[in-house]
């Protein structure tokens, strides 16, 4: 009895083994990023921002990969209308470079240039608080 129970089970997870292969995951289709664009950021800000996706991470939500995609994400919601709320903080700025897409480097570029830095700290913090 007990080497017929051993045949069934085998003969099971050959038919199972057969019948449903594993199908390879499709990898998303990935965004391209034509321009470049070099930002200045308040020092502290990007301490910040590098803390919080460790904490994203630590807690097992992989939405920013990175401080750039927080960058854009708060880039992008100023441009589709977040209001700012957060007021500027003075310090040492960091400058770092973050690669957009089209519309995102044309509303960059549209914005003020000497406001620039201003307006992407509001939006940043702006984003983070209400994260």
């Amino acid at each position: 009895m007990d080497l017929r129970a051993k045949k069934k089970i085998q003969k099971k997870l050959t038919t199972l083994a057969i019948s449903s292969p594993v199908e390879p995951a499709t990898p998303e289709p990935n965004k391209t990023y034509k321009h470049s664009i070099t930002i200045q950021c308040n020092a502290l800000l990007y301490n910040t921002l590098q803390n919080t996706v460790k904490a994203l991470h630590t807690g097992n939500d992989f939405t920013y990969t990175s401080v750039t995609d927080l960058i854009r994400a708060a880039l992008k919601a100023y441009q589709s209308g977040m209001e700012l709320t957060e007021l500027e903080q003075p310090g040492k700025k960091k400058e770092t470079s973050i690669r957009v897409d089209d519309s995102l480097y044309k509303f960059y570029k549209s914005l003020p240039n000497q406001m620039r830095t201003k307006i992407l700290e509001k939006a940043i913090r702006t984003f983070i608080k209400n994260q």
